[in-house]
């Protein structure tokens, strides 16, 4: 976070200083109030153009076999430019990484299933899931794998992609 607030002030310096050098080139022709709108500007444009290159970055960082399940798309208030077109700001994916166990002729995929949030700080949430592909059903598990109390048992959609990478 301390940087992306280093890059929104040199970013309202930059186009704040260009400002300035107009108004020098031009031999005070212009008013000075644009030093200030232009830097506040320069720092609205970069708050943009991170807002909506987040994804990409993040999508870069994830491992090659890593697979998004869902993207979201929200306004907000303090982003004014998303209620024209929203920015991905939330996604979920698995890394790729997963156990395959056979047992009493059922087939068992262990994964984690990640959260990602763009906030004022990026946050990642996990969860460790076992997935039953024979009855197309899911439990939650703790971080060391084991089953988690209460057994709560969710269904999961055969035609959804995550039955589909993962049991097929």
């Amino acid at each position: 976070m301390i940087w992306q607030l280093l890059a929104v002030f040199i970013s309202g310096l930059v186009v704040g200083g260009f400002a300035y050098l107009l108004i020098r080139i031009s031999r005070n022709r212009l008013p000075r109030w644009i030093i200030p709108v232009a830097a506040g500007l320069g720092m609205l444009g970069y708050q943009a153009y991170y807002n909506y290159a987040w994804y990409d970055f993040k999508l870069g960082q994830l491992p090659e076999r890593a697979i998004v399940l869902e993207e979201k798309r929200t306004s907000d208030f303090f982003r004014p430019w998303s209620y024209v077109y929203p920015a991905i700001n939330y996604f979920t994916f698995i890394d790729g990484d997963t156990r395959v166990f056979e047992e009493d002729g059922k087939r068992l995929v262990q994964y984690i299933f990640f959260e990602m949030h763009q906030e004022h700080l990026d946050r990642l949430e996990s969860q460790y899931y076992a997935l039953d592909c024979t009855k197309a059903e899911q439990m939650k598990l703790t971080d060391e794998g084991a089953f988690e109390p209460p057994y709560i048992i969710e269904s999961v959609d055969r035609s959804g992609l995550l039955y589909k990478k993962l049991c097929q």
